[in-house]
């Protein structure tokens, strides 16, 4: 799976799931293991022979099979942060590749639930490096939820704890390769945010060093070096290095084939490399997999045929065009903007922007015939 040398990076709050997905593993894996390792480190043992099983659940959409052993582990632990923190990225999975809020109220409670018993356990296990990595996570994802939601402070607060937390893991043991993800994409999206947010400014450019974590992560790390991969894909994106980011992504397509959030990026990837008819199936593979899904964020169904319908008009397919636009128009009335969220590349006031800019280029078209 891993790219080889791929170069480039993230901070601990951005839009997509750009979240410790292998705590989600790692409860899943450790749900039959005998309660006395739990008492003397939050961390799990023998669940390697088990991770192919947990990322089948996971990355093939078995999201509340993966919920329901979560429940168990909380029910066996209840003093052990991953239980929580397992579930509540399972929640947060299913609202980023959907891009519905449904699960707001669980997640916040999870992860309140996750840094309580996460700051008990480095408390109780003060040379347990995983517990101080739990707890980092833990602080950096509602972190990066409350940035969803506009809770500046909050986030702010949450970040600093969060990476507070996940160097103090570094410092006690460098071969925790999970930990290079974490603070991978701090390094990476501090210094990449700091020319539009002031208070930044003079912070030095650690762009490379998140780099170079992110390629650690995905190399050695146990669990997260799939999220590092899908982490370069949306950096390169936002660097314009186009052909880079499709490397990445293509990477993952004998796994992610049918996942919403890989059929999305790589659709837009190949859009910037004017790969027209390549981006349209993959919009159409989307479109299918969303509709056939049991959660519905209309913007998203909207940008899909928008993202139909610019591919139909570059290949000349004007009339197919027209008609995809409408559905998009369609679809874009529904918007909710309190139960739908927006998706990690552009927000949906810009997609309705180039939906505008389209329809008047088909318009004139039919004018000039």
């Amino acid at each position: 799976m891993n790219p080889s040398k791929i170069n480039n990076i993230s901070v601990p709050f951005i839009k997509r799931n750009d979240i410790p997905i292998f705590f989600v593993i790692i409860l899943i894996l450790s749900s039959n293991l005998p309660k006395s390792y739990a008492q003397t480190s939050i961390k799990f043992a023998g669940v390697d022979t088990l991770i192919d099983k947990a990322i089948d659940l996971l990355y093939h959409q078995n999201y509340f099979k993966a919920i329901a052993i979560c429940e168990e582990v909380i029910e066996k632990y209840p003093d052990n942060p991953m239980g929580y923190l397992g579930q509540a990225a399972v929640y947060h999975i299913i609202m980023l590749n959907y891009r519905v809020s449904l699960f707001d109220d669980k997640f916040d409670s999870l992860t309140t639930l996750a840094i309580k018993t996460g700051e008990q356990a480095i408390k109780k296990y003060r040379d347990d490096e995983n517990a101080y990595f739990v707890l980092g996570a833990a602080y950096g994802f509602r972190g990066l939820n409350r940035i969803r939601k506009g809770q500046w402070f909050g986030a702010f607060r949450d970040g600093v704890r969060g990476v507070s937390n996940l160097m103090k893991a570094h410092e006690m043991d460098k071969t925790l390769y999970d930990v290079y993800y974490g603070l991978g994409l701090y390094y990476y999206w501090k210094s990449a945010k700091a020319k539009v947010l002031t208070f930044l400014r003079l912070m030095k450019d650690e762009r490379e060093k998140g780099i170079e974590y992110l390629n650690i992560a995905i190399e050695k790390g146990k669990f997260s070096s799939t999220e590092a991969v899908f982490a370069l894909i949306e950096i390169y994106f936002y660097e314009d290095r186009y052909e880079h980011a499709l490397e990445a992504a293509l990477s993952l397509k004998d796994r992610f084939a049918a996942d919403p959030t890989w059929n999305y990026l790589t659709a837009k990837i190949l859009v910037k490399l004017s790969r027209w008819e390549e981006a349209r199936q993959h919009f159409n593979t989307l479109l299918n997999l969303l509709e056939a899904s049991q959660f519905q964020a209309n913007s998203y169904l909207a940008e899909c045929h928008y993202g139909i319908a610019k591919c139909s008009y570059e290949l000349g397919n004007h009339e197919i065009a027209r008609n995809e636009l409408h559905l998009a128009f369609e679809l874009s009335r529904l918007w909710d903007k309190e139960k739908e969220i927006e998706g990690p590349l552009l927000d949906f006031d810009i997609v309705l922007q180039r939906m505008a800019k389209l329809n008047q280029e088909l318009v004139n078209l039919a004018n000039n015939k």
